[in-house]
């Protein structure tokens, strides 16, 4: 609680010191007020009725107790009483001139001293708050759970991720190899076809050049022919 408020018992609230004097004097305090001590009057005279159901015997040795207290109280001479009087009040003015402030905090609960002790309690809102408080505990426990899971999910999505980079890239440099393969290949196969052609012109120009060289032989052998010279 603030030091600038106070709580109010009857009203069940907090209220700032400096309204207090004006809260204990309002309507709703004082019928708040009226209602405890109503609900206070009906419980002592439950009480009384049950203090009233006392042997006579039982009564009877209170009431000569009683007595008894009070000749003792009769018995002192009034000098002393007088004495003890005054400085029984000596001692509440001092009191009351030392502890002024003490006093004004405890104005309320001095003002519903006749309450019984528990009156308040109410055990079936302290239930559902208990109640309450456990299924807070248990949310945030499930709500824990739920996030190591995630961030194990997370880490897990994040390995798999690398993976598949690694993955991708080594297929990557395999189609390009593949690539560069298939490449060479062709390049290969393009050189043997030029060899094969460049191969194949020159065995034809080879061919040409012998087939010129039997026509020539043929030429001069028809020339050495002697038939042809008509030597006879």
């Amino acid at each position: 609680m603030s030091s600038t408020t106070k709580f109010c018992p009857a009203c069940s609230m907090n209220v700032n010191t400096k309204s207090w004097s004006a809260h204990t004097v309002g309507r709703k305090h004082k019928q708040k007020v009226a209602e405890l001590k109503a609900e206070a009057a009906k419980q002592a005279k439950i009480s009384g009725a049950e203090k009233r159901s006392f042997p006579n015997s039982d009564i009877d040795g209170i009431s000569a107790a009683k007595r008894l207290k009070g000749a003792e109280k009769r018995s002192f001479p009034n000098n002393d009483i007088d004495g003890i009087s005054a400085a029984k009040r000596l001692k509440v003015e001092e009191t009351n001139g030392g502890q002024k402030n003490v006093q004004n905090l405890s104005d309320a609960k001095n003002e519903l001293a006749f309450i019984p002790a528990g009156f308040f309690d109410n055990p079936e809102k302290d239930k559902k708050t208990e109640a309450a408080v456990n299924k807070t505990k248990e949310f945030e426990s499930e709500y824990a759970k739920l996030m190591n899971e995630i961030s194990a999910v997370e880490e897990t999505v994040t390995v798999e991720e690398e993976v598949d980079v690694k993955t991708f890239n080594y297929e990557r440099q395999l189609e390009a190899i593949d690539e560069t393969i298939g490449y060479w290949q062709s390049l290969n196969e393009l050189e043997k076809k030029k060899e094969a052609i460049e191969a194949a012109k020159q065995k034809e120009e080879q061919n040409s050049e012998s087939a010129e060289s039997d026509d020539d032989l043929e030429l001069n052998f028809d020339g050495d022919n002697w038939r042809s010279r008509r030597i006879f």
